[in-house]
């Protein structure tokens, strides 16, 4: 490899970090104003705070990375983590799907058991989709 290829590639990986990072930054604005709008009514709930930025900053990782990785295979193996990630997280954010806020002497316990299934059933879908669409990439010829 002479130094001209070489100055392109560090050129185009340099351009490629860019573009993950304007995106991250454009994604992480979007959840900086989430939490601005929900922070005020969310604050009962146990550990808003804590659950809140695991799943934020699950987000902007995953926003980075798959990014960075367009136009390779990584970028499949990705989403679908992504997917776990998110049915795992709501998962245990939730209980098992069973919410109990206390306000003083009162208690409130909602469950919402199917919902949460159909959530990780919506997941799992995802899951198969970018496993469908990991093998047709996989499968393109260099040429394509």
């Amino acid at each position: 490899m002479n130094e001209l290829e070489s100055k392109r590639n560090r050129r185009r990986v340099g351009l490629k970090v860019a573009r993950a990072f304007l995106i991250t930054a454009a994604s992480a604005i979007f959840w900086l104003i989430l939490w601005f709008l929900t922070s005020t009514f969310l604050a009962g709930f146990p550990n808003y705070l804590t659950l809140f930025t695991v799943l934020a900053g699950g987000f902007l990782f995953f926003t980075f990375t798959i990014a960075l990785a367009e136009g390779t295979i990584y970028k499949y193996i990705l989403m679908i983590t992504r997917a776990f990630f998110l049915i795992v997280y709501l998962t245990h954010a939730t209980n098992g799907g069973i919410l109990t806020i206390n306000l003083e002497n009162l208690a409130f316990t909602v469950e919402f058991v199917p919902l949460l299934a159909l959530m990780v059933f919506i997941n799992l879908l995802d899951v198969a989709r970018r496993l469908l669409q990991a093998i047709e990439f996989a499968s393109q010829s260099p040429k394509d």
